[in-house]
Formats: C-alpha cells, structure tokens, sequence
C-alpha cells in the first residue's frame, strides 16, 4: 500500500495528519520523508522535512514527547516498550520510564453516567457513599474511593469511548508500520508488525476489566492465607468489562521510604518479601504480577505488601522456569557458553551466527570475572544478556523478557534505597525455600519420562517412516538402486534396534527412578524394587541380543 492508498482509503484521514505532524515537529522529519508522509503537511514545513537530517540528539527523548503527545494508545505503547529490554535500546527505556500517564479526570457526573449504565441500578443503591473527586486518573480509566456498606471500596471506570480510541489508533499503527518496513529497510529488523500485535493483544485485555478481576482473584487464591501479601478482594457482582470494584487497601506506596521508615516497618523485610513473592509466582505458580513498579506496591502497617493494578501478567510453563533457571546457574558458575546455549533452545529456528553470539555473550559475562557475586546486580545481566539476543534478532519470549524487566524493577528499588542488598544470595536463599529437592526430583522425573516415550515412539515409527520415505521417492522417480529385499531386512533390523533401544531406555528410566524415589520419598522397597526389575529386564534383553547375533532372528 502506497501512502497515497493509505490516506485516501482509511476514514480517519485527520488522525494521519496529525501523526505526521508531532512526528515532524520533533524533529523526525527524515522519518517523515522516507515514508513519504511528509507529503500530508503544508508546504513550508514538507521543504522542512526533505531536507531534515537523520541525526537527532537526544532522539530517546524526542520519542517520548512524540507518544505522550499523541495520547492514551501511543503512550501505553511506550510504556510497553520500556518493559522490553530485548527489543527496546537501554536509554530508550529509561526515558520511556519517565511517561507520566496523567490525564485530566472526565467529570463525576460522566462517571455517574458509566456505573448506572453498567451496573443498572442507581449509584446511591450500590454505594453508602462515594468521593467525586478521584484518587487518580490515566489514560484508560480512573479510579474513586467509595464505600459498600462498612467497607470502603476502590472503583475503577474506563474512559467513555477509551477503547474505540485506541481500536482505530491500532488500525493506524499497522499501516504506517507496514509503510516504515517499505520504505525504511534498516528498520525491518525490529519486527513492528509483531511488537503491535503484542501490544494489541495485552490492551484489548487491559480494556476489559473483568480480566483483571480475574487476575486478581488468581493471584489472591495463590497466596490464599500468605502472611506477606496482600491482594485486595474483587466485588464481582458489581465488576464489569467498564467498571472494577475492589477492596480499598490503605498503604504507603513503595517509593516513599522516608514514610515507611517513619512507620518503623522493616524495609529489608519488605524488600525481601517482595522479591519472595514475584519469585514464588513466577517459579511455582507460573503466574506473576509483570508490571510491579513502586506505584503498583503498597507497605501495609503489619509490613505486608499490598499489590494494586492487575493490567499486565506474565506465565511462566515448565519451559520457561528451566530456562529461568539455567540462565541464574550461568551467572553463578560465569557460564557463557551455556547462557548461549539457552538462548538457541528459547530460539531454535532462528538462523544465528553463533560465534558472534557467544562472543557478545562473553564480553557480557566478562564483568563476573572481576566483580564478587555479591557485587553483582542479576537485572542488567538479564537485560544485556536479552539485548544480546535482539541484535542477534532472535525472537525471546515475551512472557521470559517480562520476568527479566520484573526482576529488575525489584532489584531497582531494593538497590535505590538499600545499596548492600545482596540480590544472589537473596535468589539463592528465595530459590532454595521455594524448589526443594523433591520438587526438583519430580520435574527430573517428568522430563525422564517424556523423554523415553519421545524416544521409544521414534525408534517404533521409525522402519515405517523409512518406508514411506521410499515409497515417496519411488513416486518422484529417484533413481536409487535398492532391491525389496534389501528394505525388508533393513526394515527388520531397524524393528530390533527399535525395540532394543526402547527397553534400554526404559531399563534407564527405571534405575534413575528408583534412585529418586529413595532420595525424595525414602521408599527402600521401591528403590529395591526397581533395581531388581532394571536387572531381570536387562538380562533378558542381553539374551535376546545374544540369541539374534547367533541364530539371526
């Protein structure tokens, strides 16, 4: 699509201009040119633009004004962005942390308007009372204080019209990158397409508040009883996609230290339980709050953390805890090489020059070699570790990248105001309480399995894939010059193999079993058990192995 197609067919024609505009009025005028929407401003600001140099200073800085001043989607996307270390340069994200989503409040009597209509019953019937002056107010909704009853309530309205705003600004986003990626080849390789489409999916679920209900509610049966964590409870009967009612949790939000020390409430602990908690979602649940920033984290006056705003969560499967794992272990033993080799099995279709990966990936791991583990600081290795995967272009996780950014929004804080908190020793402490040996023993187990049966169904299919193989280059007419009985025997001795190697495999499966059965349940009449069967089934397959080579069958 020409940008002439592109301005004459979309219906919002005055959105295009005025994307154009900010663009050029910070100064990203070659921008402009390149895609050929320079053509859309007034003549004397078109001649500006043709000739605009492609070399800003400070363009981090000018990108940031460009996404809050085209409003609520824009800025939500940077604010994506700078959770995206892997994608996003390290001074972009820094600046694009600074994006204040700050808007003026819609009135009360608009809120008004949006509870009745979404609840169907009037205001003074659901609540005893209710502040009209809200609490705060951002792009997508606002949110008051209220009560039900005894019990004060916070009540989250979205933006009348927030969600066909941010639809069609979408819709935008997807043309003008599929012009950038014409027109621009140098930037092809940040893959627009694919980071709109992330972002669409996460604020077309931030948009619907039943969503965030639900993650709550997930989050609050996880740490059913928790002693160190607070989740506010959800009032489902008056939640709606436009409308969140939720316990109102009074606490000292996270950044203000100098309150929480005034309240005498142990900020190590507080530092502590937090990273507890983020690592007990993520490495047992495989569920976690993603966006934990100090705004997002209430100090209760038990000491408790009180976690608020629900809108983005991360899931972690069995996969991603391996590679969590695997990549902590590469820092402790300064492991490169297999910080690279995690890297290809989270990416193994990526076609990579692995030399100059491995090599980018030591120059990172090089700071371990002259600094202490308790020196060391686990959020930028994750982040320099993931930039190293981007400019190699492969394509990481989205779920793993918010683990790595989550992480170091914790270690941020912790480090900010305590500069002797150990973050290694921390993990390892954390990691040890939350995966003990039997845990570890069962996923050992699990993987044991799938294994051999990976293995038995491939050595089993294997004489009949070999066979359709032929058939196929038969049909193709591949001049190969092997007689029928040549493939039957082949066929029958692939069967043996096959089934040689399947019993060995499970003959292995059962010694390690049993061993981790002694280990991790102290069964000895398992243990023996499994060692007395591993041994009756290996003698009988040395038979039968001796049996085929003397007589051929």
């Amino acid at each position: 699509m020409t940008i002439y197609e592109l301005f004459k067919k979309h219906k919002h024609r005055q959105r295009i201009v005025d994307i154009t505009r900010v663009f050029f009025e910070e100064e990203f005028g070659y921008l402009v040119t390149q895609t050929k929407l320079h053509r859309h401003l007034p003549f004397q600001k078109k001649i500006k633009a043709y000739v605009a140099k492609e070399k800003l200073t400070n363009p981090e800085v000018r990108l940031r004004r460009v996404f809050e001043r085209l409003g609520p989607t824009f800025l939500k996307f940077g604010q994506l962005l700078s959770l995206r270390p892997d994608l996003v340069p390290p001074e972009y994200i820094t600046e694009f942390e600074k994006m204040q989503d700050h808007v003026p409040p819609i009135s009360f009597k608009e809120v008004k308007r949006i509870i009745e209509e979404e609840l169907k019953k009037p205001l003074d019937k659901v609540f005893s009372s209710f502040e009209t002056t809200p609490l705060a107010s951002a792009s997508i909704g606002q949110v008051h204080k209220a009560k039900i009853g005894n019990q004060f309530v916070a009540v989250k309205v979205q933006r009348p019209g927030i969600k066909e705003i941010i639809e069609e600004d979408i819709e935008l986003m997807y043309l003008i990158a599929e012009l950038v990626e014409k027109e621009v080849p140098k930037l092809r390789d940040y893959r627009l397409k694919t980071i709109i489409h992330e972002f669409e999916k996460w604020t077309l679920k931030e948009l619907n508040f039943n969503i965030e209900a639900y993650y709550a509610k997930k989050i609050a049966k996880n740490f059913q009883n928790s002693r160190i964590l607070k989740v506010p409870k959800i009032y489902d009967e008056y939640t709606t996609n436009k409308v969140l009612v939720m316990e109102f949790i009074e606490g000292i939000p996270l950044h203000n230290i100098e309150k929480i020390k005034k309240a005498k409430i142990n900020l190590h602990k507080v530092i502590h339980n937090g990273y507890y908690v983020i690592l007990k979602q993520v490495f047992v649940d495989g569920f976690f709050h993603a966006d934990p920033h100090p705004g997002n984290i209430l100090v209760l006056k038990d000491g408790k953390i009180g976690l608020i705003d629900f809108g983005i969560l991360g899931h972690f499967d069995k996969k991603l805890k391996k590679y969590a794992l695997d990549i902590f272990n590469t820092f402790i033993h300064n492991d490169p090489d297999k910080a690279v080799d995690v890297l290809l099995q989270m990416n193994p279709t990526s076609d990579v020059d692995k030399d100059e990966l491995r090599q980018d990936v030591r120059d990172i791991f090089e700071q371990l070699s002259t600094t202490s583990i308790e020196d060391l600081e686990i959020g930028p290795l994750i982040r320099e570790t993931l930039a190293a995967a981007n400019k190699h272009h492969m394509e990481i996780p989205a779920d793993f990248v918010l683990y790595g950014k989550t992480v170091s929004i914790i270690e941020g804080i912790a480090l900010r105001y305590m500069p002797n908190f150990n973050f290694f020793n921390e993990t390892k402490t954390i990691l040890k309480e939350l995966i003990d040996y039997k845990f570890l023993a069962n996923e050992f187990v699990d993987r044991t399995k799938d294994k051999v049966s990976d293995i038995t169904e491939l050595v089993s299919t294997f004489p009949e894939t070999a066979k359709e193989i032929l058939d196929k280059m038969r049909r193709f007419k591949f001049d190969i010059d092997i007689e029928d009985k040549d493939v039957r025997q082949l066929s029958q001795e692939l069967e043996r193999s096959s089934g040689n190697i399947a019993m060995g495999m499970i003959i292995a499966a059962l010694i390690i079993g049993s061993s981790l059965i002694m280990q991790a349940a102290g069964s000895r009449w398992l243990y023996y058990g499994g060692f007395v069967l591993s041994g009756l089934l290996g003698m009988w397959l040395i038979h039968r192995t001796l049996l085929v080579r003397i007589y051929g069958e």
